[in-house]
């Protein structure tokens, strides 16, 4: 066996380990196999070559492997960007189901990644919280499991109620949550006004305990922005409004009225003939000097609203609230 016949031997023997060593961090099994493949068989053509008759065969066969594998690590240069950018898209995507879209549009930032820790906005805003009844009492009857289900069927349904009416959840809060409207208070309403009956068709179509929700609103000016540090970035809303509409929330309960709304948000409102409002009088509310002016709010039949999720028939024997 000649020198020049070993080296070549040598040189494709590595080129077909290479190949195969490399193909999957290339992402290209086969193309790096199909070189391995043309590079092995070189190798075995130019070892039984003992009088040097095919060498030109090997030598051939050879090159063409090596060019098989030349054209693997091109095609994988080119597509790594294409992989980068979708798996960056896959990411914000993500983070996207953990950081408020309204909040982080309403920053002024394109992106999530553009977010800043300190950045902050104030905007007039309504804010509508929504609590499961006496849940302690209704978990007492349930196991863990049973109560998250249950709970985590009716944020699902309160979120798409939210969002059909150009809100966003901000925060759930163990059996309620807390939902920004920045376009009017009707957008607020509306939303208000369906999620009882979403209520209604979660209580028809589910066989454990029926539920019951009060919702409190309030309307003005909130402030919003990035807290947190370097590691976990989150956004919050500080306001009195948000205090506020906690508490009102609260009168839902205490008064049994399903859907409380403050009189700033009645005067807000500019079509009064698509609710029927009823006042409760000024009402005592915890860390208020004042007491603060309270309506009920009921739905008038006749106006079209954005309808909820379609529900199942009803049982027989079950009533809704």
């Amino acid at each position: 066996m000649s020198p020049l016949t070993a080296a070549g031997i040598g040189a494709l023997a590595t080129l077909a380990i290479v190949a195969l060593a490399t193909g999957p961090a290339l992402r290209r099994r086969r193309e790096a196999a199909e070189s391995a493949a043309a590079a092995l068989i070189g190798a075995v053509i130019a070892a039984v070559d003992i009088d040097g008759v095919l060498s030109g065969v090997w030598l051939v066969v050879g090159l063409a492997g090596a060019a098989r594998f030349a054209q693997t690590i091109v095609s994988a240069t080119r597509d790594r960007p294409a992989r980068l950018w979708a798996a960056l898209e896959r990411e914000s995507a993500a983070k996207g189901r953990f950081l408020p879209r309204t909040l982080v549009d309403r920053l002024g930032r394109t992106s999530l990644a553009d977010v800043a820790l300190g950045d902050r906005a104030t905007e007039q805003m309504t804010v509508l919280f929504a609590d499961i009844r006496d849940s302690t009492a209704l978990t007492e009857t349930l196991s863990s499991e049973e109560a998250f289900v249950l709970i985590a069927g009716f944020f699902a349904r309160s979120a798409r109620v939210i969002r059909e009416h150009r809100g966003s959840v901000d925060k759930y809060l163990g059996d309620g949550y807390m939902a920004l409207f920045p376009r009017n208070v009707e957008d607020a309403l509306d939303a208000a006004l369906a999620l009882q009956d979403a209520v209604r068709d979660l209580n028809r179509e589910t066989t454990g305990p029926l539920i019951e929700i009060g919702v409190g609103l309030h309307t003005g000016p909130v402030t919003f922005g990035a807290v947190g540090d370097a590691l976990h970035i989150d956004t919050t809303v500080v306001s009195d409004t948000v205090n506020t509409a906690k508490r009102v929330e609260g009168l839902s309960k205490r008064m049994a009225v399903p859907v409380v709304a403050t009189q700033d948000v009645i005067r807000a409102v500019r079509d009064s003939e698509r609710y029927r409002m009823r006042s409760l009088g000024p009402q005592p509310v915890r860390g208020k000097r004042e007491p603060v002016e309270v309506y009920e709010i009921e739905a008038v039949s006749s106006v079209r609203r954005v309808p909820t999720v379609r529900s199942a028939p009803a049982r027989a024997n079950q009533s809704s609230i």
